[in-house]
């Protein structure tokens, strides 16, 4: 299915550049050569993943998913999950992911401290920066403060 996937993707980036000839002479040095460089980007990418899937499947074994290893794991990511959706709302998405996050990285193993908070920190402040400041997303923010 991926590979099917991929597929259709670098036909997508084919028939985007083909297309391209059928521009106005005017946008032939604008805007197509952006659509060019887009489908030439996606076409890239699809061989490139192309290649690595290949390659994964020349040296992969045969793994499943077991829950059955880690219940607790999974049970108890599910329901911090859960309970950090239910805190999106009266907490904010900064405050609630600020309890989330070093939580999650505990139950998945990171056990110094140095790491959990320094992650956690770094991900908010990326958050802030790139979604808040450079693209202006509206985040959930809280109605307590």
């Amino acid at each position: 299915m991926e590979l099917l996937l991929l597929s259709l993707f670098l036909l997508i980036a084919i028939l985007l550049y083909r297309s391209t000839a059928s521009f106005p002479e005017m946008v032939q040095g604008s805007t197509a050569t952006y659509i060019r460089f887009l489908a030439v980007s996606l076409g890239f990418l699809c061989l490139l993943e192309v290649v690595l899937w290949l390659r994964k499947q020349e040296r992969a074994e045969k793994k499943e998913l077991n829950l059955a290893a880690s219940p607790r794991r999974f049970w108890a990511l599910l329901g911090l999950m859960f309970g950090y959706s239910m805190l999106l709302e009266p907490l904010g998405f900064y405050l609630a992911s600020a309890f989330f996050l070093p939580v999650t990285m505990f139950i998945l193993g990171t056990r110094k401290k140095p790491h959990l908070i320094l992650t956690s920190a770094g991900v908010l402040l990326f958050v802030y920066l790139v979604f808040q400041k450079l693209l202006g997303v509206p985040l959930p923010e809280s109605y307590l403060f």
